[in-house]
């Protein structure tokens, strides 16, 4: 299939990309509180991008990417490991050379898996896990049992690969927010696990809700806003003292800060210069095909009308959409999370 795509390269394409979210998972085995694709989803096996034609997305996507550190992520409204083919996919993107981490809550990973996954050569694993307390996480995670099975993830996957480096991906909100800290020790004293990032709580994801600035006073909630300024101080202060060479955690102190700002006063913006989406080398195409850099103000195409990726953003639609995430006065979540940068240096 490579060669079917050799017209692509770093001058036809308005965008070179330094990091690629894939959303392969469009159904899920949990119901978590913070999300809401469980309850409202509309994808099934016939309207979502198949693994074939994601097999040809990551060869146009290798075609696009800058050198170093480029990495791919794979996501999406659910789990990716309960997709059939997602491991030949991985096993595809090993074959293009492409550096791989899958988002995952680990349920589906007992011993088999494990195995499978090793096998894979799939290189980054970032499993959720909210806290230790087992009650608080199940509870987030809408499923009895769900923080054992991701601890039994962690142990399967250190049992069968070496190679294979782990990370955990925590949601800080209300109900969790004290034991972050005890979280952080266990992790750091952990040699199984290489990585941590955190998320700040935002409005559940859903695909019929609208976005709602103010979404944390809502009844339904506000049980997930933090509103304990002591308590946010001081877990945010500590999180800040943990940063050191030996740390773990990859969110800067700059990001601990902005989180501080966000629970603090979430109406107000948090950052100097806005969004930095328009600026990013970032392209996230979710479970249907829709491409986007910012899902938010719109989609720039979609990989299932037969276009090319390459012409796709090479086309008008890129620079049009990027000036709508210049314009866009919103005080979301991807700037204080997924896609933060910097500005106390």
């Amino acid at each position: 299939m490579i060669k079917d795509i050799k017209h692509l390269n770093h001058k036809s394409a308005a965008i070179i990309l330094n990091y690629c979210d894939l959303g392969i998972a469009y159904r899920c085995n949990l119901r978590c509180k913070m999300c809401y694709f469980w309850k409202d989803s509309p994808l099934n096996e016939s309207n979502v991008v198949s693994i074939q034609e994601w097999m040809q997305i990551l060869e146009e996507v290798s075609m696009l990417r800058r050198s170093g550190d480029f990495m791919i992520n794979f996501s999406g409204a659910g789990e990716p490991f309960l997709r059939e083919g997602f491991l030949d996919l991985i096993r595809y993107g090993r074959k293009l050379k492409l550096k791989m981490q899958v988002t995952s809550n680990g349920y589906a990973i007992d011993g088999k898996m494990a195995l499978e996954i090793a096998d894979s050569g799939l290189k980054f694993l970032c499993l959720s896990l909210d806290s230790l307390n087992s009650k608080t996480h199940d509870y987030l995670r809408g499923m009895e049992g769900s923080h054992t099975k991701v601890l039994n993830a962690i142990e399967n996957m250190a049992l069968f690969s070496k190679k294979i480096k782990i990370g955990i991906n925590t949601v800080i909100s209300r109900l969790n927010l004290k034991e972050i800290p005890d979280l952080v020790e266990w992790v750091q004293n952990n040699e199984k696990i290489s990585y941590m990032n955190f998320q700040a709580v935002a409005q559940p994801f859903s695909y019929t809700g609208h976005q709602d600035e103010r979404w944390f006073e809502a009844q339904e909630h506000r049980f997930l806003w933090p509103d304990d300024e002591e308590l946010i101080n001081k877990v945010m202060d500590k999180l800040i003292k943990f940063k050191g060479k030996e740390c773990k955690v990859v969110d800067s102190t700059a990001q601990f800060n902005a989180f501080r700002r966000y629970f603090l006063s979430p109406l107000t913006f948090i950052k100097q210069n806005r969004c930095n989406l328009a600026k990013a080398d970032i392209l996230n195409i979710d479970p249907p095909g829709n491409i986007s850099i910012c899902q938010f103000v719109g989609i720039i195409g979609n990989v299932k009308t037969g276009q090319r990726l390459g012409e796709i953003l090479s086309s008008k639609n890129v620079d049009q959409h990027k000036d709508e995430i210049i314009k866009c006065s919103r005080n979301c979540h991807l700037v204080v999370s997924c896609y933060f940068q910097d500005e106390e240096n």
